[in-house]
């Protein structure tokens, strides 16, 4: 790609002044978010699974991520609906 037509690329993400880039829709809204507090309710995430030991592991538990941004257990195989186990990781870049 020629250096103009990056530079050009990459200037269509700089946002105009004033404009607003992120927009936020249903639990994350600010409409959900007043109606949340209006009714008392409570402003956390719901997980499906309760944390245990320390909150810093808790916090990069990536099961924990993926039940919050998708609200789904990763670790429930579909289509049987039964459970799921982690056998081994690929952490070797030529591999992966």
């Amino acid at each position: 790609m020629p250096a103009l037509e990056w530079l050009a690329a990459m200037c269509s993400h700089i946002p105009n002044r004033g404009e607003q880039m992120v927009r936020h829709y249903g639990y994350y809204s600010n409409l959900s978010q007043g109606k949340r507090q209006k009714n008392g309710g409570d402003n956390t995430m719901p997980f499906i699974l309760e944390s245990e030991g320390d909150e810093k592991i808790v916090h990069w538990n990536w099961v924990r991520l993926i039940q919050k941004i998708y609200e789904v257990d990763p670790l429930v195989y579909p289509k049987y609906q039964g459970a799921m186990r982690i056998i081994d990781s690929i952490e070797d870049p030529s591999v992966i």
